[in-house]
């Protein structure tokens, strides 16, 4: 295909630069649909967010400086610049630089004095004092907020019908900042947040998401977003939680609209067409851009009660220029589409070296897509009366409607009043009597009894809008309660959706009670309404005099359950008694045991504790299954608490051990659920050194074991905790018996890490000894052994003994792992003889680009004789080595990113990430070195902190907790997460398998 295929897979084009025309003449759109340039290099640059003013003007943040922010004594000379086309033929003709000293300027939002803009490291207010479309003086409203990562940050500016400025923050970075109030919010990665446009107060307004990039509104007052890695569209729900790599919530995450599908992971800017120039099926739709796979997307969507569920349709722009970059979208008040192009060789952020010089640094263009050259006559808002305002809120296109609110409320203000509301006294249009009572409402001068009556409409739409003001507005028992109690019941979901968010700001027994009721009340496929009510219950129980009401009040089973369905988010003492108190005569569904169970341990009150455990064991005593889940949550809830686990929970652990064991005995062919629970039996062993399994333990690393390589690992690890020297003297033999896979041997040379840092003298003999006895190790295995060796002084010798000898490869010592390793507690003399083992070493970059070449050229060969594996045994290998980790069509694991859209990137690509791993590190992934006190020194990658643990990731996908008082030191290090290993690990045959699956895994 001319807009497919291998140009489009690199992360670096092949291809040269184009023309604006050219690139023109390469696009594709649907019949009808007409695409101009409407402007391009050299009057701007790398155009990152656009959006429109009541001129009808575009505004451009761009930025020469990405990836790297300007740094002093430099001058930031990145830009937002004010385009206009002056003579109404499609394309700018007229440029102002409204500001050009800006620090990778992102989110850009036109105020009626100037304009609000983010540039590193605050959000500012620019103030144009003279009208000469120039920033005269500079206000900072928030900040500073975290640039670590710069291809998110602070992005697309949107104004409310409220009047707040809503914004999306990005990937990686944390940000704590507050408003002239003093109240602060503290985002990490993924977020959406709003702030007043004086800055007087900052709110969160969602949780989570990776890197959301694109916000937008419908005729409803929904807001809409898209983000990289998770979904490519959300209908976002106010404070919802949604998912985030390493985030654990309990009660679950907020629902997307859609699937991810063959999108790329770098979906950015989202439009809604909210005109009517375009054909209907093309109206109220979604265009979304993805800037890997050069193209932007089309979704529609239905609503099943209140619920939307999106649709992706045929692509609505394809390109063949593999240079096109959409990086935002936006419907203009002319009616057409407007696309940023970020038009460059290079946009991966991590995929390729940030200082690259093949980044263009210069080119970028701007496109106007309209549908048979139809557009909206233009017309100046900033210098139309009240009069002209008015009627604009009832054009058709809704950025017209939304800037001539805005002009009322911030340039006219209260003089507008008495004629808005002559307009709610007279018959109107839904349109027009929404954006009225908003701006009412925004000049504090919407009065009681006009939201009541707006309240009572029989348009559905201006009721939603009307109840979406009472949770802007402070709580009133007599006036708002009343509307909203009568809402709820409403015959139409959006209403009773709408209603229900706003019971948020009635927080009793009551409002508890009516919240019950509609999520009882609610059909299940209406996931919206269901998470809404399930959060504002959430909320509600927080409010710890409440939740004692809640565990003092009788309920019937149904709302019980709807309570304790949601508890697992309600950190207190008296949720633990209310939960425990239910499960005395109710049970959960089985999905729900380990968060339910571990939420008791930790909140219960201690006393009730031991009674709780027990009650626990004994309703599970004949379900072994039941058993598991239970005692996993119990576990993880004693660690939160920092309580320790008593002789009840030994025994019942020694007890259901043994029957796990015997359920999933190691000569048992592997599933995933057994392998879920063999490991919890085995750590159960080696945890309380339950000296009787360990006959059990041995047989995971006998020949007719058929468990997975990761359980041996963990079977020797127990092995090592009951008996450290007979552990020891068992890896040994392992280690030096050639009938062992490399495989195991690897992952028992990393299990003696564990003891090679002991302070037991005999111990680390024996250990040091077993990993030294080892022969003829090749690289993989080598790296392993000299990691744990590295672990000791006494192992740091013997290391550099054997490269003197040539028994280790001297290159070895140069990886980040190993590096790492040996330069923690080197003493002087080691360290001179470390630099002179490693002073000719051929760089680690020049040597691996060498594995990749040849590992790629060899794959190519090999799809041009259609000789690569079959795609199902492709999976097979991709679900041995990653599926631990990342998730692909729902399945695997959630430590790294799901690779659903990794299938436009290209082998060459895939090939990078998969056989050099650390190239370029993501800050979200990279690993930690973690000192505890007693000396032992792990190593993984940080997920979340619960109560008094840390939650860690290890290498081969399992989640494990540290107590936060047994640290003593943490430490970023060089290197992801990622097994550096897989050149030495992979034979080409399995590199291509694993290729194979990740470009063709949706066939």
């Amino acid at each position: 295909s001319k807009y497919s295929g291998i140009l489009f897979n690199e992360n670096i084009r092949r291809t040269t630069a184009r023309t604006p025309e050219e690139e023109r003449l390469g696009f594709k759109l649907p019949p009808g649909f007409e695409i101009q340039l409407f402007a391009s290099e050299p009057e701007i640059g790398k155009p990152i967010n656009i959006t429109f003013d009541g001129k009808g003007r575009m505004w451009v943040s761009q930025s020469f400086e990405y990836p790297f922010p300007a740094k002093a004594p430099n001058k930031p000379r990145d830009r937002v610049t004010i385009l206009e086309d002056t003579d109404g033929d499609g394309r700018a003709d007229k440029f102002t630089n409204f500001n050009d000293t800006l620090n990778i300027p992102i989110g850009i939002l036109p105020v009626a004095d100037g304009a609000v803009s983010y540039s590193i490291p605050n959000v500012y207010h620019f103030t144009d004092n003279n009208g000469d479309g120039k920033a005269d003086a500079t206000k900072k409203l928030l900040g500073p907020f975290g640039f670590t990562d710069t291809h998110g940050m602070v992005n697309n500016f949107l104004r409310g019908f409220d009047g707040w400025i809503y914004s999306c923050h990005g990937f990686t970075n944390t940000s704590t900042v507050s408003g002239a109030d003093g109240h602060s919010i503290t985002m990490q990665s993924g977020n959406t947040f709003r702030f007043k446009l004086d800055g007087s107060r900052v709110e969160q307004t969602t949780f989570g998401r990776i890197n959301p990039f694109g916000l937008v509104y419908d005729e409803m007052g929904y807001l809409y977003s898209t983000d990289c890695h998770t979904s490519p569209l959300y209908q976002l729900i106010r404070g919802g939680d949604y998912y985030q790599w390493g985030k654990d919530v309990g009660m679950g995450f907020a629902p997307d609209m859609k699937p991810m599908q063959n999108e790329a992971t770098a979906l950015a800017g989202i439009g809604y067409y909210a005109d009517v120039l375009f054909p209907e099926a093309y109206q109220k739709n979604f265009y979304i851009g993805d800037a890997v796979a050069s193209r932007v997307y089309r979704n529609s969507y239905i609503n099943k009660g209140s619920t939307p569920v999106g649709k992706k349709e045929a692509d609505f722009v394809k390109s063949q220029d593999p240079w096109f970059r959409p990086v935002d979208v936006k419907m203009g008040p002319d009616g057409a589409i407007y696309i940023a192009d970020f038009y460059n060789s290079i946009i991966g952020h991590y995929e390729v070296p940030l200082d690259d010089p093949r980044r263009d640094k210069v080119r970028g263009r701007i496109w106007r897509i309209t549908y048979k050259g139809m557009a909206n006559k233009k017309t100046d808002l900033t210098a139309a009366t009240l009069d002209g305002l008015l009627a604009a809120l009832d054009m058709q296109n809704m950025q017209i409607r939304m800037l001539a609110a805005d002009q009322i409320a911030d340039r006219i203000g209260q003089p507008a009043v008495a004629s808005l509301k002559t307009i709610l006294k007279k018959k109107s249009t839904p349109t027009k009597y929404i954006h009225v009572m908003w701006i009412l409402h925004r000049l504090n001068a919407l009065s009681n009894e006009e939201i009541k009556k707006a309240a009572g409409s029989k348009d559905p739409m201006i009721k939603v809008h009307a109840i979406r003001v009472l949770l802007e507005r402070k709580p009133d028992a007599v006036n708002a309660y009343p509307l909203l109690v009568k809402a709820i019941k409403d015959t139409n979901p959006h209403v009773r959706r709408a209603a229900a968010e706003v019971f948020v700001n009635y927080p009793d027994m009551t409002s508890l009670e009516h919240i019950l009721s509609l999520r009882a009340a609610t059909p299940a496929d209406d996931s919206h309404i269901i998470y809404t009510c399930r959060l504002v219950t959430r909320n509600i129980l927080r409010h710890e005099n409440i939740m004692r009401e809640v565990v003092a009040k009788q309920w019937s089973d149904v709302q019980a359950a709807g309570i304790a369905d949601v508890l697992a988010g309600v950190e207190s003492e008296p949720s633990g008694s209310f939960l425990a108190k239910y499960l005395e005569t109710h049970s959960v569904p089985a999905d729900k045991v380990p968060t339910t169970y571990q939420h008791l341990a930790r909140f219960a009150q201690l006393s009730q504790l031991d009674k709780i455990i027990d009650n626990a064991r004994q309703k599970s005593s004949e379900d072994i299954e039941l058993g598991y889940l239970t005692l996993q949550g119990v576990r993880r809830g004693l660690a939160q608490r920092d309580a320790k686990e008593s002789n009840v929970v030994k025994e019942w652990g020694r007890t259901l051990a043994k029957a796990l064991l015997d359920k999933y005995p190691a000569e048992n062919p592997w599933t995933f659920d057994g392998l879920d629970r063999q490991n919890f039996a085995i750590t159960l062993a080696g945890d309380f050194k339950f000296t009787e399994l360990e006959p059990q333990l041995k047989r995971f690393l006998a020949k007719t074991s058929k468990t997975e390589v990761g359980t041996q690992a963990n079977a020797l690890k127990a092995l090592l905790k009951i008996s450290p020297q007979q552990g020891a003297a068992l890896a040994s033999e392992l280690l030096r018996d050639p009938a062992v896979e490399m495989n195991l041997k690897t992952r028992i040379a990393t299990a003696l890490n564990d003891l090679t840092g002991t302070t037991n003298k005999a111990v680390l003999a024996s250990v040091n000894k077993a990993l030294a006895d080892v022969n003829n190790a090749p690289p993989d295995l080598q790296s392993a052994i000299v990691i744990s060796l590295a672990r000791s002084p006494e192992g740091k010798d013997i290391i550099f003994n054997k490269v003197r000898k040539g028994e280790y490869m001297s290159r070895i010592l140069a990886q980040p792992k190993v590096e790492e390793r040996i330069m923690m507690g080197i003493s002087p003399k080691q360290k001179k003889e470390y630099q002179e083992i490693i002073a000719n070493v051929e760089p680690v970059n020049i040597e691996r680009n060498k594995i990749i070449a040849q590992r790629v050229l060899t794959f190519a060969q090999s799809n041009v004789k259609h000789a690569l594996p079959a795609l199902d045994s492709s999976k097979m290998v991709f679900t041995q080595n990653c599926a631990s980790c990342h998730k692909i069509n729902g399945d695997g694991g959630n430590i790294g990113p799901n690779l659903d859209g990794v299938s436009k990137w290209g082998p060459l690509n895939l090939a990078e990430k998969i056989l050099d791993p650390n190239r370029n590190i993501s800050e979200a992934f990279r690993n930690y070195t973690i000192k505890l006190k007693d000396g032992k020194v792990l190593s993984g990658l940080f997920r979340r902190e619960e109560g008094a643990v840390i939650v860690f990731a290890d290498i081969a996908g399992q989640e494990f907790s540290v107590a936060k008082k047994d640290i003593a030191e943490r430490t970023a290090a060089k290197y992801t997460l990622m097994p550096d290993n897989f050149r030495d690990k992979l034979s080409q045959r399995e590199f291509d398998a694993i290729i194979n699956y990740l470009l063709n895994h949706k066939s």
